[in-house]
């Protein structure tokens, strides 16, 4: 009986020390549009946590996971004691209650899980509502799409803007919307507030995201939310009576658009030869020479100008002559506004005749789907006639334009050469003083290397003064005019000209095309060139925040305008002393 009660205690002892995922909320109920806290707590460190699925509830942020460890040291015993925290940031849509699964974590290989939660959420009160309602008139962002019902290829434009009438500190994307079914090209836009007035009532408007979306498929396609995460000045009701009291604090909200349906139509039945081309477009084609010979390379170019979907257009089908070699065409564009204005893109083929004749290049066609007219067009190139005369030069002077045209094309093997040059080698013994020569030397070449690393070692100091000194030089030579727009208080134009200023900078350094410019470039050359990961991350992030510094008022930045100047400073001297 005493074993039976033992064995009972011990195994009550093991339950009760046994860990606990344990589940807890800042607030339940919750009002609809709060910001709610979910945290997950256990009293060691684990691994493998998985998070619960918050059915109906939208997730802010999370999981943000947190460890807090103390020690104790308590009648001449010590204690240690750790804790593990994931937190959520959730908010709530619609009222009701919401069911919240289980979350896990593996401890010493054991899996732990916490009990399902529920959450309640509420009605707010009228005052809630009239704040929510106060908030939403004063800040909210519009999408405005060109057209909502095309057909499959046609374009539209769909342009978000950021409406406020208060002060914000600072906007961040949270959730750029899903646009499945559509091809996207993202447009320049100017993110600096300007005022504009809607129905009698002024608002700062700034234009943060503009794109052109080409159809793919039909049906009704639904062009997400996009969020934002807003920073908000909002004033400080509490009386504080300190000399250093701050009268405001910053209440962050997060605002997203409308979800917008678009209605794709199919295309009417397309004829056998239509790929997809969507607008109203021309075509021509041309060649550099109709009279040449064989062997002689041709130019060949077909030129299609016109609106819509023109950059996703292929190589025409085009019919050569059998004795002609034919290379890839190089594809050229000048596309505006994604092809919404009169865009042009180039096929241009190199030709090369083999043998002597009347040759001709048949005409091809581009039929393309008019979505004004509502039917299907055609339109062709002329044909070419060619007239190749025979090559009257020698074997050796045709082997010499091959090898030309060979080298013209960039490829990897070189032309055999057909002639050689052959000479007797003659014996020929060792000169004394030169095979001493060649054995000493390498001797003399260590010990002068040794005195010249020596002198080096002494002067690296100063060498790297004299580096930090000219990094620091090219630095204050690109920030120039942005020290000009702080000491001029022009606040719209100080974060363009940081970006501007490092967008040319790296340009400049790494010898980068302005069309080629791109975050993904930037991370390219620093790689190539073995610049470390975290001054990569840096050099983005700065763009990001000058990016999106520029959505906020003026009034807030004069306190941020130095210190964004001193981080593109700072990091224009790292790459600059990575590079040397």
């Amino acid at each position: 009986m005493k074993r039976i009660i033992l064995i009972l205690f011990v195994f009550i002892s093991t339950l009760s020390f046994a860990q606990k995922l344990s589940v807890s909320s800042d607030k339940n109920p919750a009002i609809v549009g709060e910001q709610i806290l979910i945290q997950y707590s256990i009293d060691t460190q684990g691994s493998n946590f998985k998070s619960p699925n918050f059915n109906g509830l939208r997730v802010l942020s999370g999981p943000n996971p947190s460890t807090q460890s103390s020690y104790s040291f308590i009648n001449g015993k010590s204690q240690n004691s750790t804790k593990t925290t994931y937190s959520y940031y959730l908010k709530a849509i619609n009222e009701g209650t919401f069911n919240i699964s289980p979350a896990s974590i593996k401890v010493e290989g054991k899996t732990i899980k916490s009990k399902s939660y529920q959450l309640k959420i509420v009605k707010g009160s009228d005052k809630n509502k009239a704040q929510q309602k106060a908030l939403s008139d004063n800040l909210f962002i519009n999408v405005d799409v060109s057209k909502r019902n095309i057909v499959v290829g046609e374009q539209i434009i769909v342009t978000y803007k950021l409406f406020t009438r208060l002060e914000l500190n600072n906007t961040e994307l949270s959730e750029l919307p899903d646009l499945n079914g559509f091809w996207t090209k993202d447009l320049e836009s100017s993110s600096i507030f300007k005022r504009d007035v809607i129905d009698g009532v002024p608002y700062n408007v700034a234009t943060v995201k503009k794109s052109v979306l080409t159809a793919q498929k039909s049906g009704k396609l639904i062009i997400d939310p996009m969020e934002l995460k807003c920073s908000i000045r909002v004033k400080n009701n509490k009386r504080n009576r300190g000399f250093f009291s701050n009268n405001y604090q910053i209440q962050e909200e997060y605002i997203s658009s409308k979800a917008i349906t678009i209605t794709v139509n199919e295309l009417p039945s397309p004829p056998a030869n239509f790929h997809g081309a969507v607008g109203e477009f021309l075509i021509k084609s041309e060649v550099d020479n109709t009279t040449a010979n064989a062997n002689d390379a041709i130019n060949y170019k077909i030129t299609i100008t016109g609106i819509g979907n023109i950059e996703l257009i292929k190589p025409l089908a085009i019919q050569f002559p059998q004795d002609f070699e034919v290379y890839d065409p190089k594809i050229s564009n000048k596309i505006f506004e994604g092809g919404r204005k009169r865009s042009i893109k180039t096929f241009e083929y190199l030709l090369i005749p083999r043998y002597e004749g009347e040759y001709t290049i048949a005409s091809s066609s581009l039929v393309y789907y008019n979505n004004k007219t509502k039917r299907y067009e055609t339109k062709k190139t002329p044909q070419h006639n060619l007239i190749i005369n025979a090559n009257s030069n020698t074997e050796s002077e045709n082997s010499t334009i091959n090898q030309q045209i060979i080298k013209t094309e960039k490829k990897d093997i070189h032309y055999i050469f057909t002639t050689t040059k052959l000479k007797e080698i003659h014996d020929n013994i060792l000169n004394k003083n030169l095979f001493i020569l060649i054995f000493f030397l390498p001797i003399f070449l260590i010990v002068l290397l040794r005195i010249h690393n020596t002198i080096v070692g002494k002067t690296d100091e100063n060498s790297s003064d004299w580096k930090n000194k000219k990094a620091n030089k090219i630095a204050l030579k690109r920030l120039k005019y942005a020290q000009n727009c702080i000491n001029n208080s022009d606040f719209d134009t100080f974060f363009e000209e940081i970006e501007k200023s490092l967008w040319v900078y790296f340009a400049d350094k790494f010898k980068v095309s302005t069309a080629d410019l791109s975050k993904e470039t930037v991370s390219t050359h620093f790689y190539s060139n073995g610049i470390v990961n975290y001054t990569e991350k840096q050099f983005i992030a700065l763009l990001d925040e000058c990016e999106f510094a520029r959505y906020s008022p003026a009034s807030n930045k004069n306190a941020q305008m130095g210190d964004i100047l001193t981080k593109a400073k700072h990091i224009i001297i790292e790459v600059e002393t990575a590079l040397r």
